[in-house]
């Protein structure tokens, strides 16, 4: 019973890590392509600017 309790824990903290790794990817993903257009409108000012 202990082994039943500890194998579902440990499965229960595996799923939960899974989902939560999956929604910090999106997070990165998105916030990766919002800094490269930042990085892009900064560029285009500067040449406009020129």
């Amino acid at each position: 019973m202990l082994l039943n309790y500890i194998l579902g824990l440990l499965s229960g903290f595996a799923i939960a890590s899974f989902f939560i790794g999956k929604e910090l990817y999106k997070y990165y993903l998105k916030n990766k392509i919002q800094s490269k257009q930042l990085e892009r409108l900064k560029r285009l000012k500067k040449k406009s600017l020129k």
